[in-house]
């Protein structure tokens, strides 16, 4: 079993109560199942209020978005297999989302995390892409441009 971190600050919408997209995922043909073990997200902002970064599955997978590679939690661990792509260019979400978790974040510097309790608690995705090989985080806040420095580690294997 191997984990690995996606990682990047991020920016909420310059419209205050607009969804986001940040990151994308995507499992590759044949790969080992990939879990969500920990998301989280600490905001340094000046304005007081709530944030919620949303980890989403989509029924077909979104695209777009710059390629970004997990980093090892190990440095002897192997490459992900899972591909990863963040906000730096445009990501177009996927279509039919349900959100799976919602992590709350203060903005004024609060963390907010989703940690399973259990490993079969994770949110998994098959391999393979398509509907059970996708997922998403996006971002919604009260305030305009909140900043919010976002970690999603998985494991596979």
């Amino acid at each position: 079993m191997f984990y690995y971190d996606t990682k990047k600050a991020i920016t909420t919408n310059a419209a205050a109560g607009t969804l986001s997209t940040h990151f994308r995922w995507l499992t590759v043909a044949n790969q080992a199942l990939a879990r969500f073990m920990a998301i989280s997200g600490a905001a340094r902002f000046g304005t007081a209020g709530g944030a919620i970064l949303r980890l989403i599955i989509a029924g077909t997978a979104g695209t777009g978005g710059t390629a970004q590679t997990p980093i090892p939690r190990y440095n002897r661990y192997p490459a992900a297999e899972i591909t990863a792509f963040d906000d730096t260019s445009a990501i177009t979400a996927g279509a039919t989302p349900v959100t799976r978790a919602s992590i709350g974040v203060a903005q004024t510097g609060g963390h907010g995390a989703e940690v399973p309790l259990e490993f079969d608690m994770a949110i998994t995705l098959s391999a393979n892409g398509g509907a059970n090989g996708n997922a998403e985080l996006a971002s919604i806040a009260n305030a305009a441009s909140v900043l919010i420095d976002a970690t999603v580690a998985h494991r596979e294997g």
